[in-house]
């Protein structure tokens, strides 16, 4: 029997092992990927906005050759972590369900071989962020295999008609690259500027190209439909047919609240946010514990900036509990 099984090995999970370590309890991380599986989708090229000082988990530093650090220089440094602190994870093990029996959980998950893996654990934590499940457009055509939800380089899309949905930081780095790497770029955003909101080190660029003319946008439009050679975009009253061969629909993502209600912990019905207290991270069902970026639900207010934290509060109480 394990003290504590730890669901899900992104930034937040892993600080949450490294407390319970040092609180001296038996735990154990289960990832359904590689470590920080979700940063492995970040485009290749991309330099986070936090600094590297703010992504540190485990007491162990992260200096970066500049002040925002490459996706490179994240993956390797919470490689680092993991490998240093000897963190107890599982990779590749993808739970598929929870059960909450009498004094304590059951865990079955599939390894890399699709092999059935189950595990008991006398309690839980939760932090499958939100990353591995896109928000969806909801338009015929979504389903074509030219249409992306998560966005690596541009290169391979040089001299293509390429369209990104979105408005927010990773639609608008998309679009920057995609122009930069030869790309006919068609931006569309339900709002009526991509101007505010955005990283300040992205916005000289992309007033930049549209003001010029280099990215054509479409503010206050929605696409409505796709299909193998065009985009249907509204705007207002009219329906435009943009020629198209990828689309980039980079619109956010939601957390996968499958395994949470699965368990009976209670979510918001309209931001997602599980119920939890704000002191330890218990949910209403005792034992299970939620934390980083899945406590934010689809408000996009809890980044790995703040959530790399939740680790300590939740092995203080674990540790009270436990010891």
């Amino acid at each position: 029997m394990i003290d504590v099984i730890v669901i899900g090995g992104g930034p937040c999970g892993l600080s949450v092992g490294a407390a319970l370590q040092k609180q001296g309890i038996h735990y154990l991380i289960l990832e359904k990927g590689a470590i920080v599986n979700s940063i492995l989708s970040f485009p290749v090229n991309m330099r986070f906005y936090s600094t590297s000082d703010r992504l540190e988990i485990a007491d162990i530093p992260f200096l970066s050759e500049e002040e925002r650090p490459s996706r490179s220089e994240v993956l390797r440094y919470y490689r680092s972590v993991v490998m240093r602190q000897k963190l107890n994870i599982l990779t590749f093990h993808h739970v598929t369900e929870v059960v909450r029996l009498l004094n304590h959980f059951r865990i079955v998950c599939s390894d890399h071989q699709g092999q059935e893996r189950v595990y008991e654990a006398r309690q839980l934590v939760f932090a499958t962020g939100i990353y591995d499940q896109p928000r969806l457009l909801g338009v015929p055509g979504e389903q074509l295999p030219k249409v992306k939800h998560y966005y690596s380089e541009g290169h391979s899309y040089a001299g293509r008609a390429v369209l990104v949905a979105g408005g927010k930081n990773s639609a608008i780095e998309a679009a920057i690259d995609l122009y930069r790497s030869g790309a006919e770029v068609t931006l569309v955003h339900r709002g009526p500027t991509v101007y505010q909101g955005i990283k300040p080190t992205l916005l000289l660029d992309i007033r930049n190209m549209i003001e010029k003319g280099r990215i054509l946008f479409y503010p206050e439009a929605a696409v409505t439909a796709i299909d193998e050679t065009s985009v249907y975009v509204q705007r207002g009253d009219n329906l435009i047919k943009v020629p198209n061969e990828f689309v980039f629909s980079l619109i956010g993502y939601r957390p996968d609240v499958a395994l949470l209600q699965q368990l009976g912990i209670e979510l918001d019905a309209e931001t997602q946010v599980p119920k939890f207290n704000s002191d330890t991270f218990e949910t209403n069902v005792p034992n299970a514990f939620v934390a980083g970026v899945v406590t934010g639900g689809i408000t996009n207010k809890v980044f790995i900036d703040d959530g790399r934290l939740h680790g300590f509060n939740i092995a203080r109480a674990l540790a009270a509990s436990i010891h």
